[in-house]
């Protein structure tokens, strides 16, 4: 096999399995803190929430959504799809739509 092409394969399968952490990471932060008004945040809320800011640099939830498509490649490769602005009616990226967007 050509070493490019090994190297190639090696850096998406790296790039699938990170895709896959920050989805599962975004999707248990929309579905712990889709309530606006919400007082009383539990450890790992507050921990999921942290962790959206270091990465996204935002720490308003209704602006994270949106923002994660619009400043660098990480953001735009973490994006949820949302279907009719319903938050649990979700799709993540396809490996297809990823590589396109390099």
């Amino acid at each position: 096999m050509n070493l490019k092409i090994k190297n190639k394969l090696v850096e998406n399968i790296a790039l699938t399995q990170e895709i896959h952490a920050l989805n599962h990471m975004v999707l248990n932060l929309q579905f712990s803190c889709t309530e606006q008004t919400r007082k009383h945040w539990t450890r790992s809320e507050d921990m999921l929430l942290n962790q959206a800011t270091l990465l996204f640099g935002v720490n308003d939830l209704n602006r994270l959504q949106k923002i994660l498509i619009s400043k660098n490649r990480k953001q735009i490769y973490f994006r949820i799809r949302y279907i009719n602005e319903n938050p649990n009616m979700f799709q993540n990226w396809t490996l297809y739509e990823l590589i396109q967007l390099k």
